[in-house]
């Protein structure tokens, strides 16, 4: 029997097969997450002409939507460091298929809205789940690397829904339906989650849980490892309730700070990317621009998406993450004053929407491992759920305006809305930002 090595998890170690397959299920995950996500910005065109209603109307529908999300983020949270990341992530898989489902089934706003909500909560809870379990089984090394490859071959998912759009959409009135019965696809990652995803090492441990722990690391990369340093640290801890994490979380002057200064950096990443992704199809289409050209814009940028994605995995590690992430959010801010002011060019329209989106969501993959790793084991999850929850309920608030927004001043006015967040978070993550890239998360924790 091999000698235990005395090792922080999987620090010094190269990746092994059994973790990239953990991983894959993340991949999966992502992609029909995502496709989720994106699905309604093709799709609430259709759905209105269907339900016989106008923008206006419409919008509570997509504002909803991320108040579920909103929701998701802070249940995902404290679920995922209450039962195990395995567990959450395998119960937010069943659930955000089957109201995905549901919802392509609906005939009136009421019902199609509650099953948009149910989503959300899902879909939040179990892309919360995701982030903090991706840089939990990987090394300090590598930890910026694959999160930004596995999100990004998931969002490739983008650019397919997009395509399939365009093709699906205009066969007739109701034909968007389809686009969400595509989502008990989502049983795929819950079955290969039940077979290849082993529970976060570092969760035992907190969970005082050390044989589990030392186990789980072997079975993922193949290594004996003896954890005994970091049950030590861990048995310091006094082990507290969901509720007590929670209070903990904002009692605790240090984290508390963490948590404002990430909740107006995410709200400057979030409010931009979502009203381009919910709403420039729509926006398109109400100024002129003819329904397949808006179509097709809009699916060339989704191309854009999984490509920036996997970019932030060789650029998020630099500058201790705060560099990239500060830089990435400003360039977005001065794409889009670009695209305010490009008329109604169909090329010029889609060569800037296609690098708004690619350096958006590079900043977006950027910032959401750097929210996981801002906070303990303890209540990683929470933190990061708390914030991604105040970020989803400010980009619910944008959505209900930015319609309001575009009737009084059009795409520029659309386009200063946006400018302004994105400068603001920027600004916030280049000032008051800590690094996290290549270190231990104990050791910035």
């Amino acid at each position: 029997m091999a000698e235990k090595i005395s090792n922080n998890y999987f620090d010094g170690i190269p990746t092994h097969r059994n973790q990239l397959l953990a991983l894959m299920c993340v991949v999966f995950a992502y992609f029909f997450d995502q496709l989720d996500n994106n699905v309604l910005g093709f799709a609430a065109p259709s759905i209105m002409r269907s339900f016989g209603i106008d923008m206006a109307t419409f919008a509570p529908a997509q504002s909803i939507y991320f108040i579920g999300m909103m929701a998701g983020g802070i249940l995902g949270g404290l679920v995922a460091d209450r039962i195990g990341r395995r567990k959450t992530f395998m119960a937010g898989c069943f659930c955000f298929s089957v109201f995905t489902f549901l919802g392509g089934h609906t005939h009136s706003l009421v019902p199609f809205v509650i099953f948009r909500v149910l989503t959300g909560v899902c879909i939040m809870g179990t892309v919360v789940c995701c982030v903090t379990y991706m840089i939990e089984i990987t090394s300090c090394e590598e930890r910026g690397k694959w999160p930004g490859i596995c999100s990004g071959v998931g969002n490739f998912c983008v650019p397919i829904i997009g395509f399939v759009a365009v093709k699906v959409i205009p066969l007739s009135p109701e034909a968007w339906r389809w686009l969400f019965y595509q989502g008990l696809l989502g049983f795929i990652p819950l079955i290969m989650a039940f077979f290849f995803m082993k529970e976060s090492p570092r969760w035992l441990i907190s969970r005082g849980r050390q044989t589990e722990a030392e186990a789980a690391v072997k079975a993922l990369c193949g290594v004996d490892v003896d954890l005994s340093a970091a049950m030590a640290a861990e048995s310091g801890r006094t082990r507290e309730t969901v509720r007590q994490s929670f209070a903990g979380l904002l009692r605790d002057r240090k984290y508390l700070c963490r948590t404002l200064i990430l909740f107006v950096i995410t709200a400057g990443q979030n409010i931009p990317s979502f009203i381009f992704l919910g709403w420039n199809n729509a926006f398109l289409q109400a100024s002129g621009v003819p329904q397949a050209d808006a179509l097709l814009i809009c699916s060339i940028g989704s191309i854009a998406i999984p490509l920036g994605v996997i970019f932030s995995g060789f650029i998020g590690p630099l500058g201790g993450r705060r560099i990239p992430l500060a830089a990435t959010m400003l360039l977005s801010g001065a794409i889009a004053v670009f695209y305010i002011n490009a008329g109604s060019d169909f090329y010029t329209l889609t060569a800037l929407y296609f690098a708004f989106q690619f350096v958006s969501m590079c900043c977006c993959m950027i910032l959401m491992p750097y929210l996981s790793e801002s906070y303990p084991t303890a209540f990683r999850t929470t933190g990061a759920g708390v914030v991604l929850a105040g970020g989803r309920l400010s980009v619910s608030a944008s959505q209900q305006i930015a319609p309001l927004i575009f009737a009084a001043g059009g795409f520029f006015g659309i386009g200063a809305f946006i400018v302004a967040f994105c400068a603001v978070g920027g600004l916030t993550a280049l000032w008051l930002g800590w690094p996290t890239g290549r270190q231990s998360l104990e050791d910035v924790c």
